[in-house]
């Protein structure tokens, strides 16, 4: 499994703002892509930054950017006002699944 891993700067109510629609109309959109496996977003409200993780099958399906959802997420940030600050990827090599507390802003 591949992860790319995307650095955002931005408000905490425009970051949110992002997370909200992310989570309304991107996931839906990447579930159909080919080798998406998942997603979490990381918050530090303090220094006004946010990190999302996106999950690939393969590192091609990572990289194809008209088929993983780079065009959306570069329109997205630009619709609420938060920049992109860093784009890496990674392989997965450790993986365990947690259960998380929903509420927000837990």
């Amino acid at each position: 499994m591949f992860a790319r891993v995307t650095t955002f700067e931005g408000p905490p109510e425009q970051v949110g703002a992002a997370i909200l629609i992310f989570r309304e109309e991107v996931i839906p959109w990447l579930e159909d892509a080919t080798g998406f496996r998942g997603w979490i977003v990381l918050a530090d409200r303090e220094r006004e930054r946010a990190m999302g993780l996106t999950f690939w099958a393969t590192e091609e399906a990572m990289k194809d950017e008209g088929t993983s959802g780079a065009v959306l997420r570069d329109d997205l940030a630009a619709s609420v006002g938060i920049e992109m600050t860093s784009l890496e990827f990674f392989e997965v090599v450790v993986a365990e699944a947690l259960a998380l507390d929903e509420s927000p802003g837990a």
